[in-house]
């Protein structure tokens, strides 16, 4: 079978499904025994990241819960820079890192499926034309998207010029038969956006913003946040390159020398707007009057697209857990040994981590929303030790693991 053959076969075929299988859901506030949880159990999880948060663990944060629609729990802790005196509040915007991945890239890619300026099965090099060297010309949307693609998990071109450097990283070798394995990779989700841009000719941020955020309501999150607005913003860490504390700027070097705006890093928000992501999500892709994906897409989106690979065999580590284990459509799938959302979440949950430390998990079998943002700031270094020492430090499987316990049924 030829590898374009191979594609087709492995592609999903994805109709107009109708809107009437999707419901409308909005987040309101509520007590947790209004949706079968605990207040003790809710407020014990709190007080863990408080107690986190005194231990000079990391200097702020804010926490999100919900179910059935009930916002039950919205806290804030500690401070947005670190030995200040600013308050984290509840509307306190952070760095998100890798969640752009499922915020911005993967929400558009589907939103342009569904206006069918592409399909899951377009070639990326039909738009980015140097992405085609070194045999990677079959290479589709629907194989980065799945984090399949072969690529490696980075280039780094960090000394070249804007576009010397999106040349360098179109033309990456392979590292790995398309389609074989698994792996997790800034560099293919930072090409992917590149691509999006280029068959909708607009930035990415346009392309979410108008397809995604504003529709629902999504008024603080974006890429580049104006000068304007930075006391709002939750500093992460300190960049040697730029010689002072980052806030405001995507901490990530090479996609804030690229201009901030990629497939990979880049999107800053509020808890409260991504649990509303997550909650249209968990509707199957409307919330209140906004219709944003068909339910089709949103199925494909969170379901296992990679068979590929088996837990079993890959989830034994935290960073094999976030590199090799099977994966969504930009989601990360929850696992029952490394996972970061922890062990109690129902198997068919899904989430995402930002590097900077932050969070956000879905269980949609008890119909269950958590996230978990705080200014950690990306691990120094950022390998396998430095990953282990900010999950441990941020206690993110704690927490999640403490909400389930919060439910009575």
């Amino acid at each position: 079978m030829t590898q374009v053959a191979a594609v087709a076969a492995v592609a999903p075929a994805l109709g107009s499904e109708p809107w009437s299988d999707v419901c409308s859901t909005t987040l309101t506030p509520g007590r947790p025994e209004d949706v079968g949880m605990s207040s003790d159990r809710l407020e014990d999880v709190f007080a863990r990241i408080q107690r986190r948060v005194n231990d000079a663990l990391f200097p702020g944060a804010t926490a999100l819960v919900a179910r059935h629609g009930v916002i039950v729990g919205h806290r804030a802790f500690g401070s947005k820079v670190a030995g200040s005196d600013e308050p984290v509040t509840l509307d306190t915007i952070f760095d998100l890192e890798s969640m752009s991945k499922v915020l911005s890239t993967a929400a558009a890619a589907l939103a342009l499926v569904q206006e069918r300026v592409i399909r899951l099965n377009t070639p990326v090099a039909r738009h980015l034309p140097d992405f085609a060297a070194n045999g990677k010309g079959a290479i589709t949307v629907y194989d980065m998207l799945r984090y399949s693609s072969g690529l490696p998990m980075d280039n780094q071109c960090l000394d070249e010029d804007v576009e010397t450097a999106w040349c360098i990283m179109a033309e990456t070798p392979l590292e790995y038969p398309t389609g074989r394995s698994v792996l997790y990779s800034d560099l293919t989700y930072r090409l992917l956006g590149r691509m999006l841009e280029a068959a909708a000719g607009e930035d990415l941020h346009t392309i979410a913003c108008e397809r995604v955020w504003r529709p629902l309501g999504m008024n603080d999150t974006m890429y580049n946040p104006p000068t304007d607005i930075v006391e709002r913003i939750a500093a992460t860490g300190y960049s040697s390159r730029r010689g002072c504390v980052v806030r405001g700027e995507v901490q990530d070097e090479q996609d804030f020398a690229l201009g901030g705006i990629t497939g990979c890093d880049g999107v800053f928000s509020t808890a409260l707007e991504i649990a509303v992501f997550c909650q249209m999500i968990l509707n199957g892709g409307a919330y209140g009057g906004a219709e944003i994906l068909r339910p089709d897409l949103v199925r494909q989106m969170k379901k296992n697209n990679t068979p590929q690979v088996t837990a079993a065999a890959t989830d034994t580590s935290p960073i094999n857990n976030l590199l090799l284990t099977p994966k969504g459509l930009g989601w990360e799938l929850w696992t029952r040994r490394f996972s970061n959302g922890g062990t109690r979440l129902s198997p068919r949950s899904y989430g995402k981590a930002g590097g900077a430390g932050t969070f956000m998990w879905v269980d949609p079998d008890r119909e269950i929303i958590g996230v978990l943002l705080t200014n950690h700031g990306l691990p120094q270094p950022f390998d396998e030790i430095g990953w282990n020492r900010m999950l441990d430090n941020i206690g993110c499987a704690e927490f999640f693991d403490g909400v389930i316990n919060a439910v009575h049924w």
